[in-house]
C-alpha cells in the first residue's frame, strides 16, 4: 500500500512526528511499515519501493524501470547486477530532454537511445550505462515533463 499526501506548512518545519493508525486488522495479523519517504517541494518524484516490489529477478534477465521525470530529478535505477551493462532509454514527451550524458535534443514525442544497439532515434552523447555491483543514476534536465522507461539485460556471472 503507498499512501502519497502534500503537508502544507506557512512557516519552516522544525520537526514531524509520523504516526500510522491501522483499523480492521484481523486477530493475529501485524502490519509492517517498510518503507517512508519524504521530501520537500511541490514536485513529487513519487514512492520508493522496495526491490522485490519492482521485480527486480537475481542472476539476471531483461529488467525495466519506467516513471515521470521532469527538470532536476535525479533518476536512481535499482540494479546492482554482476556485470555492466548497455541501458535502452526511450523518453516520451515534448521538448529539450536530457538523461544523463544523453542529450536527446528536441523531443516532440517519442525517442529513443539503445546502447546494446549503439542506436538512436536523435540526439548525441553516451546512451547509459548500468555499471557492475551498482544501481543506475540519470541526472535529467529537461523543459518539461516526460515520461522515461529504461530497460537493460542484467549479466551473470
Amino acid at each position: 500500500m503507498r499512501l502519497q499526501l502534500p503537508i502544507w506548512a506557512r512557516k519552516r518545519v522544525a520537526g514531524l512526528t509520523v504516526r500510522v493508525k491501522a483499523d480492521g486488522i484481523p486477530a493475529g495479523a501485524s502490519l509492517e511499515i517498510t518503507d517512508v519517504q519524504l521530501q520537500q517541494g511541490k514536485l513529487t518524484t513519487g514512492p520508493t519501493p522496495s526491490v522485490q516490489e519492482l521485480g527486480v529477478r537475481a542472476g539476471g534477465g531483461r529488467q525495466y524501470r519506467n516513471g515521470v521525470i521532469h527538470e532536476g530529478l535525479e533518476v536512481v535505477a535499482l540494479a546492482n547486477g554482476d556485470r555492466a551493462a548497455p541501458v535502452r532509454v526511450q523518453v516520451r514527451g515534448q521538448g529539450n530532454v536530457r538523461v544523463g550524458s544523453f542529450r536527446f535534443g528536441n523531443v516532440q514525442g517519442t525517442a529513443v537511445v539503445d546502447g546494446r544497439a549503439g542506436t538512436a532515434t536523435q540526439g548525441w552523447g553516451r546512451a547509459p550505462m548500468v555499471t557492475e555491483r551498482a544501481d543506475l543514476w540519470l541526472p535529467c534536465k529537461l523543459d518539461d515533463r516526460a515520461h522515461m522507461r529504461v530497460q537493460w539485460d542484467e549479466m551473470g556471472d
